[in-house]
């Protein structure tokens, strides 16, 4: 599938570029977002590109104006971006955040702030709902075919400039060429092309395996023969390693050098921004949520009770929901990706043990799940008497465990 990044001149009132908007858009078309691509999954498109090209090219030294959603600006991957040239624009997520991630954003934003980075506010989320975004914003965008001056005055008021976009002809541009502080629209300059280029499918089943691998993989190669089965995996990861972010004077053309050259722990970064950008998005993100919310009561289950099959237990886990996200057959489906067999053993009732903390882990998750606190109690009173440990120990274990996998969906 062709897409393009393209971006598109912002105007302060003196009549110079401040800045560049740069964002995803179809070849075809470059007036509107491709709806069919997930949100989260261009941000890492864009900021990957970005950091590939280089920030100066894109911008000519200019800041870089880039949409952001609400979950988005939890991304890891912008902190590829050089913050002192970065403005990021917050507009809506499209589901709404629980109070425990929306602290995460907002600590996030205070995060990008001190590191250098602007901050603006779509109109939409210009409202006493969203009180905390409006303080920590430097930029309000509205656009030009429903802001009026009056409304422009009062962001001015708030100490906040003013961002008018989507500006299409003259009367528009006059209307608030004397109140507002950025310009942008078609009218002043249509967008160019920065640089054209496929997105490269991968298959499921090496990221899967990529995913299994990060709590069993020995050696940088296991990873390596995972990642060099699948060309379209082994595409995103040269071209994450050969990004300006890591400021490589000679390309890197050898999956094994890549590995190498990043270490395992940046291989496990690059596997789980893979996982939640380009495959958990675009699936069922509530079953995931709930492996992963397993995977990691499995592993303590585990440490608490047979600690030499932690990793093991996590996987369990983080598997045990993989028949209703891809609608397979859950234990054929993992000996064709290579599972190991002691986890296949789990689900085959051969490995009791593994079995046992599989099942202690899904009541628990079920029950947090229904959100019945009487029941959620009874449960971790269960499963605590078990493990040696008090009820208020298991909750707060699983309370963790869900708050991880939330921020783990949203990085």
């Amino acid at each position: 599938m062709s897409f393009v990044i393209a971006r598109q001149a912002i105007y302060n009132s003196q009549g110079e570029v401040e800045g560049y908007e740069v964002y995803l858009r179809k070849s075809e078309d470059l007036d509107h977002y491709p709806e069919d691509v997930p949100f989260n999954k261009a941000t890492f498109i864009v900021a990957e590109l970005i950091a590939e090209i280089g920030i100066q090219r894109v911008g000519d030294g200019k800041s870089i104006f880039m949409n952001v959603t609400l979950d988005s600006i939890l991304n890891k991957v912008l902190d590829l971006l050089t913050p002192q040239k970065m403005v990021f624009e917050i507009i809506p997520s499209k589901s709404e955040l629980g109070q425990s991630i929306y602290q995460n954003v907002l600590k996030r934003i205070d995060e990008l702030k001190s590191n250098g980075s602007t901050i603006a506010l779509n109109d939409s989320l210009y409202s006493s709902k969203y009180i905390d975004l409006i303080e920590r914003a430097h930029i309000i965008e509205m656009q030009a075919s429903t802001c009026e001056e009056n409304k422009i005055l009062g962001a001015k008021r708030n100490n906040k400039k003013v961002l008018v976009s989507k500006i299409e002809t003259e009367n528009q541009y006059a209307k608030v060429k004397g109140v507002a502080d950025y310009f942008e629209g078609n009218f002043l300059e249509k967008p160019t092309i920065i640089k054209e280029f496929e997105i490269a499918p991968f298959l499921k089943t090496t990221l899967l395996r990529m995913i299994g691998a990060l709590n069993t993989a020995q050696s940088i190669r296991d990873f390596a023969n995972i990642i060099s089965s699948d060309v379209g995996m082994s595409a995103k990861l040269l071209r994450f390693v050969n990004s300006a972010y890591f400021a490589r004077r000679k390309e890197i053309k050898d999956i094994i050098q890549a590995c190498s050259y990043l270490g395992m722990d940046n291989l496990k970064k690059f596997t789980l921004l893979v996982a939640t950008n380009d495959y958990v998005t675009v699936e069922n993100p509530e079953l995931w949520k709930r492996s992963l919310v397993r995977a990691m009561i499995c592993e303590e289950i585990a440490r608490k009770l047979k600690p030499d099959l932690a990793n093991e237990a996590y996987i369990v886990g983080l598997f045990s929901l993989i028949d209703e996200i891809l609608h397979v057959d859950r234990v054929e489906f993992l000996k064709e990706v290579n599972v190991d067999q002691v986890i296949i053993d789990a689900f085959t009732g051969k490995n009791p043990t593994l079995e046992e903390f599989l099942r202690l882990a899904i009541s628990l998750e079920s029950a947090l799940t229904e959100g019945d606190e009487d029941r959620i109690n009874s449960v971790a009173g269960g499963v605590a008497q078990k493990l040696g440990m008090q009820t208020f120990e298991i909750k707060n274990k699983l309370l963790d465990a869900l708050t991880k996998a939330e921020e783990m969906l949203k990085l």
